[in-house]
């Protein structure tokens, strides 16, 4: 028979006041036999790095904090959970007869410490290890010896970290080289606890090599037909993962766009796989202001501000101004430069650029080869107005990987130069220092036209910084076509870095430039001793000078030439090593040798040597460098200070 709703509820009431009365129980049964903490730490000990930060990321799992109670019970399960974590951790190391105990010390009233000691035991050894790589690509150096380099060789401990990490380096190599569709075809370890050894076999299948696709654009900045051409790459050629990071690298060195996004859209279906792109890209903000203060040991203090304007116009074209002031020399300059792309040559820019230079200029005689004292003759100001048009070419050469600038140009050169005689060279005794002196007060017109080429291959960052760059270039004045100036020149530089091994790195650079400019000479008696006065007739932008933290250091900057003025040709040489002490520091030990001259029957070599510290900032290299001219006597050690490599 039912009973009454009213009786039903009191049983249910009943049965819930019976069950907390057991609950209640239990739990005073389980304190009799616990201990309160506050706190519980996890102690690993007996093994090193890497397997200690696995162990510790295992068993700290039980670090609890916040009332904790630990019966024993509780503890014994926090043991076991311990002990089959840190054995198991170990496995992937090689390890699989490790023994493992934990220990529980009281540290204080309120914190308790488990230690865990691992007795790691004999490692797993490989026995037999066999890589393979098939498939069309199977041949290529790269994958050969990544093949060739495999760790995990007959008696290495079988790490299975290091087996991870080199499949997919494996993986990763292959997607770079153009195999996106590359995989394992074989991936085995077979384990034998008995011998404690094991066997491992790997096939690398690299499938077919996708090609690049079409490039396809959405941007309002430029018309279409400026960025077709911009690729160093072309449809239907082989992807190139590198390739394709140059690719965002000169979209974003346009200046045309704030935010740059490009898509890769594999279709991994075609014969061959191919990749087609898609590039989002958001107009930049047309205008930008830069300004920076700065000192250096060569420059002194030196303030540059400049506008840049982006985008006159859908055609791409680009205009710089700038203007700065040196403390050196007190040398004001003002430039300007316009780039317009061409849109029916690959690569190709309509330049301009206009210069005014202003600039003190002291006409030196030293009395002394061995010593670096001079008399100042005389004190003036030189200033050039220089305008040059030109065709810029970017032409790309081993696949794009590199590319060399190639301008074709004509300039014109205005140069008003203005000395007065000083009070000591009056003094000198010698003729009429007005009449000596006054000659080289003059006025110069030149129209020069030339090729210059810039090769520069820089990659890695920071102290793994290396490549190379060369600079060349040859060029000519004539009265034929208006110079008032005839003179020819040719010039080339190098520079290159190479590392060797993770600590050392090698700095080779060179240079040499040859005028044929005609030069007068004026010979000045000083207590029945001749000294001789040699100035070129090359307008001042052209002159070469030596000396300084980029020249011959232990030397002022650019004090090698004929009497402090420049000359018509150059010659210098340097070599550096590096080594690094610790990540982003490293010293170096240099020596420099050169010189700029008139006359090369009187070419004598300027020695510098010396040792510097270097930075590796995220501003770029700081280099600070103490160097001695090895051809001055009594001369103190000159400092040096620059920033950023000295590859560019």
């Amino acid at each position: 028979m039912r009973q009454p709703r009213h009786r039903r509820t009191a049983a249910r009431h009943a049965q819930a006041a019976l069950l907390r009365l057991a609950l209640l129980f239990a739990l005073v049964a389980g304190c009799a036999g616990a201990v309160q903490a506050d706190q519980l730490e996890v102690a690993v000990q007996g093994v090193g790095e890497p397997m200690l930060s696995d162990l510790r990321s295992v068993v700290q799992a039980q670090n609890l904090s916040g009332g904790l109670r630990l019966t024993r019970r509780r503890q014994r399960q926090l043991s076991e959970q311990a002990e089959r974590g840190a054995a198991l951790a170990l496995r992937p190391y090689g390890y699989y007869r490790a023994r493992v105990e934990t220990e529980w010390v009281a540290v204080d009233e309120d914190t308790w410490r488990m230690l865990v000691r691992v007795e790691a035991g004999p490692p797993l050894r490989v026995t037999e290890s066999s890589v393979e790589v098939t498939g069309p690509g199977s041949d290529l150096a790269e994958l050969q010896e990544w093949k060739r380099d495999w760790p995990l060789q007959a008696g290495q401990v079988l790490d299975q970290s290091v087996w991870e990490a080199r499949k997919q380096a494996g993986l990763d190599l292959a997607e770079t080289l153009g195999y996106l569709g590359a995989t394992f075809t074989e991936h085995v370890i077979e384990v034998n606890l008995e011998t404690n050894t094991a066997a491992t076999r790997l096939v690398l299948d690299t499938g077919q090599r996708a090609v690049m696709g079409e490039v396809r654009y959405e941007q309002n900045a430029v018309r279409p037909g400026i960025l077709e051409l911009l690729p160093r790459f072309s449809e239907g050629q082989a992807y190139d993962a590198w390739l394709l990071e140059k690719f965002r690298l000169d979209l974003w060195r346009t200046g045309y766009f704030e935010n740059v996004q490009v898509i890769e859209e594999r279709r991994m279906e075609e014969d061959p796989p191919q990749v087609n792109l898609l590039v989002r890209a958001e107009s930049r903000t047309p205008n930008t202001y830069q300004g920076s203060l700065g000192w250096g040991t060569d420059t002194g203090i030196r303030a540059q501000v400049h506008w840049s304007r982006y985008l006159f116009s859908k055609r791409g074209d680009y205009l710089d101004v700038g203007m700065g002031w040196q403390e050196e020399f007190n040398q004001f300059s003002l430039r300007s430069s316009y780039r317009l792309p061409r849109e029916t040559r690959a690569r190709e820019f309509w330049t301009t650029d206009a210069l005014i230079n202003r600039q003190r200029q002291d006409v030196l005689i030293r009395e002394n080869d061995d010593v670096e004292e001079y008399i100042q003759l005389t004190s003036g100001n030189v200033t050039d107005y220089s305008v040059k048009a030109g065709r810029l070419i970017i032409r790309d050469i081993d696949r794009g990987y590199q590319q060399i600038f190639e301008t074709w140009y004509g300039q014109y050169v205005y140069e008003t130069v203005s000395f007065d005689v000083t009070d000591i060279a009056r003094d000198l005794g010698y003729g009429d220092p007005d009449d000596a002196l006054g000659r080289y007060d003059n006025t110069i017109s030149a129209l020069a036209f030339g090729i210059n080429w810039d090769w520069p291959h820089v990659r890695g960052s920071g102290f793994e910084t290396v490549g190379h760059h060369q600079r060349a270039w040859v060029l000519a004045a004539n009265e034929a076509w208006g110079s008032n100036r005839e003179f020819n020149q040719a010039y080339l530089s190098s520079s290159w870095q190479r590392q060797f091994g993770d600590r050392w790195k090698l700095l080779l650079r060179g240079e040499v430039g040859y005028t044929d400019a005609d030069y007068r000479e004026v010979e000045v008696e000083v207590d029945d001793q001749l000294l001789q006065l040699s100035v070129t007739e090359l307008p001042n932008l052209y002159r070469f000078k030596a000396g300084g933290s980029r020249s011959v250091r232990g030397y002022d900057f650019e004090s090698l030439s004929n009497n402090n003025i420049g000359s018509n040709n150059i010659v210098t040489a340097s070599a550096e090593l590096e080594y690094l002490v610790r990540p982003r520091w490293s010293v170096a030990a240099f020596f420099d040798a050169g010189n700029a001259f008139n006359d090369w029957d009187d070419f004598e070599l300027r020695k510098g040597a010396g040792v510097g510290v270097r930075w590796y900032s995220i501003a770029g290299a700081i280099r600070l460098d103490v160097a001695q001219g090895l051809d001055l006597e009594g001369e103190p050690w000159r400092l040096h200070f620059t920033i950023g490599t000295p590859l560019l």
